[in-house]
C-alpha cells in the first residue's frame, strides 16, 4: 500500500533533500514560504533532454511551467555547459526557466558571494513573478489550484472529462488510475487492464526502464515507447502482442509509466495514448507511436 504522506511531510522531506546546499536551501525555503498555498513545487524536478540525458531543475511550478535554477559559485566555472543544459530543458518542455545567481565576480576576477539581503530581494521579485504569473492564468481559467487531498486522485480528472500529460497527471496506485477508465474495484496489480466499454482499447502500466526481461525506453520527445525484449520468454510475448495488434488494428494503448517522484516514492505518471506501429516493429521490440496527449476519462 502506498505511503500516507500529508503536505507538511511532503515540504519538510523536500527541504531536507537540499539541506547540505546552503543557498539552495535559504531560496528555496523562502520561495515555499512566500507563494499560496494552491500553487504547487517540486524540488529536484527531474527533466529528460533531448539527446536522452537527464537534468535535475532545482524547483519546478508544474501549474505555470516554470523552473528555478540557483547558481551558486561553482556555476562560474560552467557557463557554456549550463546555458546548454538550459536551452536542452526549454527544448524538450517548452517551459521557462528562471535563475537566480547567488555569486558576483569582482574587478579582479575572483568571485564573491552576494550579500544575503541581494539574493533574498532577488527571491521576493521571483515570488512576485510567480503570483503574477498565477493571476494571469487563473483570469483565462487555465489555472487549477493545488489541492493536496486530491493530488493523487482520480476524481478531480472525471471532473474535468480528461487526462493531459501536460497536465503532469500522477497516481499511487492503479486502482485509482483506472477509475478515470471504469474500474469499479478496491484494489488491482496488473500490467495491463482492458477498459469494459465496449472497445478493445487498454491501459498500460509498464516501467520505462530495464527490468527483469524488458529493457522498456520512452523517446526523449516524448512520441514513441520501445518495449524490447531480452529473452526468449520475453520476445515470445512480443509475437503474441504483434498477432493480437493485427486483429485489433484499431487499440490504442493508454500509457501510466511506472516512476518515482522526487522523494523517491512510487507513482504511475499518465504519458499519453499510443497504438502499435506494426510496420517499424519487430521480433525483439514493439514500437508504440504517441497518437494524443489528452485522453477523455469513461468512468461511466
Amino acid at each position: 500500500m502506498a505511503e500516507e504522506l500529508s503536505r507538511t511531510d511532503f515540504i519538510l522531506r523536500s527541504l531536507k533533500k537540499i539541506s547540505h546546499k546552503q543557498w539552495e536551501l535559504f531560496i528555496i525555503s523562502r520561495i515555499i514560504h512566500g507563494i499560496d498555498a494552491d500553487i504547487e513545487f517540486v524540488c529536484q524536478q527531474l527533466v529528460l533532454r533531448p539527446d536522452g540525458g537527464r537534468a535535475l531543475t532545482d524547483i519546478y511550478f508544474p501549474q505555470l511551467g516554470i523552473h528555478l535554477e540557483v547558481d551558486e559559485k561553482h556555476h562560474s566555472n560552467q557557463v557554456d555547459q549550463d546555458a546548454k543544459r538550459n536551452e536542452d530543458i526549454v527544448l524538450a518542455t517548452g517551459h521557462e526557466i528562471v535563475n537566480i545567481k547567488t555569486f558576483i565576480n569582482s574587478s579582479d576576477d575572483k568571485t564573491m558571494h552576494k550579500r544575503i539581503d541581494d539574493v533574498a530581494e532577488e527571491t521576493d521579485k521571483f515570488i512576485q513573478r510567480i503570483a503574477s504569473e498565477k493571476a494571469r492564468k487563473a483570469k483565462l481559467g487555465e489555472f487549477y489550484p493545488w489541492d493536496w487531498e486530491f493530488s493523487f486522485s482520480s476524481k478531480k480528472w472525471i471532473e474535468k472529462g480528461f487526462l493531459d500529460s501536460k497536465e503532469n497527471p500522477v497516481f499511487r496506485a492503479q486502482a485509482e488510475a483506472l477509475r478515470c477508465f471504469g474500474f469499479k474495484g478496491k484494489a488491482l496489480q496488473r500490467g495491463a487492464w482492458k477498459i469494459p466499454d465496449g472497445s478493445t482499447d487498454v491501459v498500460w502500466f509498464p516501467r520505462l526502464y530495464k527490468y527483469n526481461m524488458w529493457h522498456n525506453k520512452l523517446s526523449p520527445d516524448g512520441s514513441r515507447i520501445y518495449e524490447i525484449a531480452t529473452c526468449h520468454e520475453a520476445k515470445k510475448s512480443i509475437e503474441s502482442q504483434l498477432d493480437d495488434a493485427k486483429r485489433h488494428p484499431e487499440r490504442n494503448t493508454i500509457v501510466f509509466a511506472k516512476a518515482k517522484d522526487s522523494l523517491g516514492r512510487n507513482l504511475l505518471r499518465f504519458v499519453g495514448t499510443f497504438k502499435i506501429n506494426l510496420h517499424d516493429s519487430s521480433e525483439d521490440c514493439v514500437i508504440f507511436d504517441l497518437i494524443r496527449s489528452r485522453e477523455p476519462v469513461r468512468s461511466d
